[in-house]
């Protein structure tokens, strides 16, 4: 069990976004949130899954972490809500690495314009009339 633990806290330490637990998100039927994910941080919410699950399939309000394998075969991410009319979170986007999450926008708005905490890179071309983003929370 401690194994588990000390696997999110690295990931979460290396980088990813923190976690906590928030009863209001709904994860699929393999993931469950999970506030014993260590090294997380508020407003972030932890959750582990399995069957090959992601707590952002189901939900897209959700940006979640690459995720961290724990010591019993659970994947173990941290995600934060973000809601946005023009803007949603993108894992497709290229060059984002460590903690930084993707994000594709449409118009003039970023995605730190409708979250604050967001830190984000200067716009690439999407080719679609989309800019692209990678960010930090």
């Amino acid at each position: 069990m401690i194994e588990r633990y000390s696997l999110a806290l690295v990931g979460c330490l290396a980088g990813l976004v923190g976690c906590t637990s928030n009863a209001d998100v709904e994860p699929p039927s393999g993931c469950a949130q999970d506030s014993n994910v260590v090294g997380c941080e508020d407003p972030s919410t932890g959750f582990s899954c399995g069957n090959g699950e992601r707590p952002d399939q189901s939900d897209s309000s959700l940006v979640c972490s690459d995720g961290v394998t724990s010591g019993d075969g659970l994947i173990l991410y941290c995600c934060v809500q973000f809601t946005s009319s023009t803007c949603e979170a993108d894992p497709s986007v290229q060059g984002c690495t460590g903690s930084s999450f993707g994000f594709s926008c449409t118009g003039t708005d970023s995605p730190s314009d409708t979250d604050s905490s967001l830190n984000c890179s200067q716009p690439t071309d999407g080719g679609n009339g989309e800019l692209l983003y990678c960010c930090t929370d």
